[in-house]
This record gives structure tokens, sequence and C-alpha cells, in this order.
């Protein structure tokens, strides 16, 4: 047995701190206790002072792009074998960031599906994937940006064949393309539709009937957002141009709403990459931002399911800064610390119907914690300055004592 000792744990449904140990067991909490029932033989980690919490989860990542690069288009021209490399190290900074699993939206050539073996093996470092695979696109100028991440399938049938496409090469998860990209050529629009609802919901029933999979859709234009939750899908992804009508509805439908607003404040933060950013990608960021938050308030304030999704890789919104999407819930939508918490743990958890194993901190789940040194619900920050993640029982960063 191993035991947390001495720390504050976050209790979800109070949405506080209470001095509570934790035992940990073949990977999965077996106790929460106030005090420490060690035995001989047991191990136990001195958390004294600090903060612990469900490990976060990041609903939008795409471990494959360089978040480094200005023009994301550069992908293009890398091998597999370069793309994968990367992308170990993106899941390793993320995990030690404190995000213990992540739902990649979209991957490039099914080689996130080898990093997940991996990982699994114990062979690399990094979170619990929950793989998307390729996206599923119409035909559109933005699949020669990322050759290895777009599946073109036009049509409700051609749809039907790519989801079965994704789910044999092990996909947990679809994701659909129901508007146009941001990061894309000049020539495609963000806010025109994409699929059909005919086309939505082809991908919605064969995710369904074949393992009850959930769709996740792309969408920034009102008409798309419209069209993906008609064909039931599971979340919205952006959701950047998103009126009451929606939003409503959305509430209604309990769709939730995958913000990832960390792609526009990297161009405002960052200089360098600002200039050297393509200009058409750089003027849509910037020019959207405030729209995508005004939005994302509007969503929050009808009660539309929140979950954490940061669209890290995109240029500048750097693998191992996800907590930072936390910090623009609180500051720039207005929720309270306690509900960014809760769109970064507990909705991320429903939204993957994971539930019985993640998002809390209880017995039966799998032990996957985060520490701090303060208080996250007086100071949302903190979550960005983890000093101990541990993940299936393994810790990976423990500084509590620094």
């Amino acid at each position: 047995m191993i035991w947390i000792a001495g720390g504050s744990l976050y209790e979800a449904e109070g949405g506080e701190f209470r001095p509570l140990d934790v035992g940990i067991e073949h990977e999965r909490i077996a106790d929460v206790v106030p005090a420490a029932r060690v035995g001989v033989g047991d191990t136990v980690i001195d958390a004294s002072g600090a903060y612990l919490l469900p490990g976060l989860i990041d609903c939008h990542v795409h471990l494959t792009m360089r978040s480094q690069d200005p023009d994301p288009s550069s992908n293009a021209s890398r091998p597999d074998a370069a793309i994968v490399l990367y992308a170990a190290s993106a899941a390793r900074r993320t995990l030690l960031g404190g995000v213990t699993s992540v739902r990649d939206v979209g991957g490039w050539n099914y080689v996130e599906m080898a990093l997940r073996e991996a990982i699994g093996q114990g062979l690399a470092t990094g979170p619990r994937l929950f793989l998307a695979g390729r996206l599923l696109s119409i035909t559109t100028g933005a699949a020669g940006y990322y050759p290895g991440m777009y599946e073109v399938a036009n049509g409700p049938d051609e749809v039907r064949e790519a989801v079965r496409t994704q789910l044999a090469h092990g996909a947990d998860l679809i994701k659909v393309m129901a508007t146009g990209a941001m990061l894309s050529p000049e020539d495609e629009d963000a806010r025109v539709s994409q699929y059909d609802v005919g086309e939505l919901s082809a991908a919605v029933r064969a995710a369904r009937d074949e393992n009850n999979k959930h769709v996740a859709a792309h969408a920034h234009g009102r008409e798309g957002i419209q069209n993906a939750i008609e064909a039931g899908v599971a979340s919205i992804e952006h959701g950047t141009f998103a009126d009451e009508a929606v939003l409503r509805e959305m509430a209604q439908r309990g769709t939730f709403l995958v913000p990832t607003l960390c792609t526009g404040p990297p161009i405002v933060q960052d200089e360098g990459l600002s200039a050297a950013m393509p200009r058409h990608l750089r003027a849509r960021l910037m020019e959207t931002h405030r729209t995508h938050v005004e939005a994302v308030r509007l969503a929050h304030a009808l009660g539309v399911p929140i979950a954490m999704g940061t669209d890290a890789g995109t240029p500048g919104n750097h693998h191992g800064r996800n907590a930072d999407e936390c910090v623009l819930l609180v500051e720039e939508v207005g929720m309270s610390p306690r509900e960014a918490i809760r769109a970064a743990t507990i909705h991320p958890a429903r939204l993957l119907r994971q539930e019985d194993n993640l998002g809390t901190v209880d017995r039966g789940k799998d032990a996957d914690l985060i520490g701090c040194r303060g208080d996250p619900t007086e100071d949302i920050r903190e979550l960005t300055r983890v000093a101990f993640v541990m993940k299936g029982g393994a810790v990976y960063r423990n500084e509590l004592g620094t």
C-alpha cells in the first residue's frame, strides 16, 4: 500500500479541501481516510501542507503537432518517425504539467496509437490517451495542411466507412469537421459549414453502433454547431461563433462545449511567434479571440456543460502548459476557480464516459492525483505550478518538500 499523507484533499461534491490521506493499491485508490493506517511494508509519501486534487483532463490536444511552429502546416514535411518522437516528448511534458489524461482529437498517420501502447507498456511517459485517430472531413484545402491528420470522406456512406477505419485502428472516439478551420488555407472560412446533418448523423450512428463511441465535432460557425447538435454529437469543439439559441439547445441536450481558449493569447504574448505566422492565420486568431471568450461566457451562464480543452500543439500553445486554460476560464470567462476545476476533472470524465475511473479521488478509481503548494480555489494559477503528479499509483513528479 502507498499512502499520501498529511495533505488536504479536494472533495468534488463540496468543492472544498479537507485533511484526508489517500491509500493506493494496484494502481487504484484503495482508501480515503482522516488518518493513514500504515501497515508493515507500506510506503508513505509526505504531502504535508499540499493541496491534492484529481489529475487534470484535457479534452482537446494534438500531441503530434509542434507548438513551436509559427506555421502549423510545417508538420506536412516531417517524416512519421520525427513526429512520433516529438509526440512522446509532448506527452511527457503534458503529464508533468499535471494533466493525467488527454483526448487527442487528431493525430498523424496513427503514430499516436503506437505512443499509447508504449506508454501502457512503460516504454514512454505520458498521460492516459483517448485517441480519435484521423479527423473526418469533406474535401478541403486544409487536408493539404495536415495530410497525416485528415481522413477525407464525402457523403454518408464514405463517412460511415471512415468511422470504421478509425475504430479499426483503435480509436476511442471520432472527430468530425462540421465547419472550416481557423488554422487552414486563406480561402477556407471557419464560419462556413462543411459536413451536413446527414453526414454528421452517419458518423454518430456508426460510432455508436460499432463500439458505442462518442463523436466530437469541430465547429466554429453557428450553422455548423446547429447541425452537429442535431446529429447528436457529444461535444462541440471551439464554438467560437455560437449564439444564444444554439447554446440553449446544447444546455438542454447536455452537449458539451470544449472551448480551447488557449489558441488566442500566445499570438499576443509571443511577438516573435506572431511575426513569423502566416498573416491570415495571425489575423484570424487575434480578431476572433474576444468573440470566442464571449461565446464561452454565455455558454457558462446558460448552463452548457464545459470540459477543458486547450488545442495544445497549435502555434505557441505549448504541451505541458495545459492548465493555462483553467486560468482563462476564470480570468476571462468569469468562472469561479471551483467551476474551472470541475471543468478540468469531473466534466471531462463524463464526456469521456470514464466517471467510474477518473475525475474524482474516490475508492476504486484510478490513482491519478496532482498536488499544489497553494490552494487553487483561492488562486487558480496554482494549477500551473503543480509540484506533485501521480498517474496510476506511480509518482512522476514530487517537489512537495522543496
